[in-house]
C-alpha cells in the first residue's frame, strides 16, 4: 500500500470522479446515472469513523478542512487512532473507485439480504474483486422522479474478512448492458 496522502486523495477523488455522470443501463430497463460530488468525500472516505458525532468534519467543511491542510492523515491519527486503523484500508484503496466503476459488476441491494445484517441504505452495488480485494461502492437514488444516483457508502472487504461476501451474497444480480461516462463541468467548481 502506498504512503497514504489525505489531500492526494482527495484530488484523486476530484479529478477521476467529480464532474462527471456514470451512466449504467442494467438488464430489465434500469438506469443508474451516478455522480460524486465534493462535499460527499469525507463520509466516502468514512472520517465519520474518526471524528464520532462530530459533524464539522463532514461535507462542505470537512472538504474545507482537508483543502486547507487542517484535516491530515496525522490528524486523524492524533484525534482518534482506533478510528483511523478502522478506515485506514480503505482509504488505501480509495483510488480504485474508478477501476471499479469501470470494471464492476452491478447488483440490485437488499439491506434485509445481507448476512450479517448491515444499516446501509442503498438501492444498488458496484463491486469489483481485484488481486488483493473486494470492493463495494454502495448508490441510493436520489430523486424518485430521476435516474440520478449518489454514492452512500464505499466498502473494501479483505479475502481473510469471514464476512467477504456479506453485500453479494443473496443480492439480485444485474448484467450492466451499456456504460458511458459523461463529462460535465459544473460553474463555481474547481
Amino acid at each position: 500500500m502506498r504512503k497514504l496522502d489525505l489531500k492526494s486523495i482527495l484530488e484523486n477523488y476530484e479529478q477521476a470522479l467529480c464532474d462527471k455522470t456514470f451512466c449504467y443501463e442494467l438488464n430489465d430497463k434500469w438506469k443508474v446515472n451516478l455522480a460524486f460530488y465534493r462535499e460527499d468525500f469525507c463520509h466516502l472516505a468514512g472520517l465519520q469513523h474518526v471524528y464520532k458525532k462530530s459533524k464539522r468534519y463532514l461535507g462542505a467543511n470537512g472538504y474545507r478542512l482537508i483543502v486547507e491542510g487542517k484535516v491530515t492523515i496525522n490528524a486523524l491519527k492524533a484525534h482518534n487512532e482506533k478510528g483511523f486503523n478502522y478506515i485506514k484500508g480503505k482509504l488505501g484503496f480509495f483510488d480504485s473507485i474508478y477501476e471499479l466503476l469501470i470494471n464492476g459488476k452491478a447488483i440490485k441491494f437488499y439491506a434485509d439480504r445481507a448476512n450479517p445484517r448491515t444499516i446501509i441504505s442503498a438501492d444498488f452495488i458496484i463491486y469489483h474483486e481485484n488481486k488483493e480485494v473486494l470492493l463495494h461502492l454502495f448508490m441510493r437514488r436520489e430523486n424518485e422522479k430521476s435516474n440520478q444516483y449518489a454514492p452512500t457508502s464505499f466498502i473494501v472487504k479483505s479475502p481473510n474478512d469471514p464476512n467477504y461476501h456479506q453485500y453479494i451474497k443473496g443480492q439480485e444480480n444485474k448484467t450492466i448492458t451499456k456504460f458511458t461516462i459523461v463529462e460535465s463541468v459544473m460553474l463555481g467548481q474547481k
